[in-house]
């Protein structure tokens, strides 16, 4: 092989491996705080912590409290789980604000369902996160305001309201105990 075949072809296969590289580690960074990968990483440390949970169920002013022990927090936190706001396509949906140790994202669009997502530092470690979500179509109203407090409380308001079926308000509220 002449050296001219092999210079291009070292830097064909140089240059193409450096794009993937560069996708790779572009595909990996997010616009956001990465909710999905925080609360997948609280799910796993409750569940190897097993804490005993003080749980009260509301849904239209019909309580019930239990202690007991989870045995799937994923699917416990699957609500904040599920507000992650780091699609490609929403990169430049959100508007950041810092003040202080409290970081807001807000949506610059009504019809995106996390509207707002608030998180709160002591230091560098998350001590609070509050996120609203809101669904509005022509047959169904739904608003969330989910909010944790890692190792004390998680707490999830919903308010939904069906045409034609009405409107139904719930609460959970889980007390952690370690």
């Amino acid at each position: 092989m002449s050296l001219y075949k092999q210079v291009l072809t070292t830097f064909i296969l140089l240059y193409a491996t450096s794009c993937t590289e560069d996708k790779k580690a572009l595909d990996n960074q997010n616009a956001y705080f990465d909710i999905r990968g925080f609360f997948t990483t609280e799910a796993a440390r409750l569940a190897k912590q097993d804490p005993i949970i003080t749980k009260r169920v509301d849904h239209n002013n019909d309580a019930e409290e239990k202690k007991l022990k989870i045995s799937d927090w994923k699917q416990e936190l699957d609500l904040f789980i599920s507000s992650d706001i780091n699609k490609p396509s929403w990169k430049d949906s959100y508007t950041t604000t810092r003040e202080g140790n409290v970081t807001t994202y807000a949506a610059t669009d009504s019809n995106l369902k996390v509207q707002k997502i608030r998180l709160e530092r002591t230091g560098k470690k998350i001590s609070a996160i509050e996120i609203n979500n809101r669904v509005n179509n022509e047959i169904y109203r739904s608003t969330e305001t989910l909010t944790y407090y890692p190792d004390s409380l998680y707490r999830i308001v919903k308010r939904q309201d069906v045409r034609g079926l009405g409107e139904n308000n719930y609460s959970i509220d889980g007390k952690i105990k370690p």
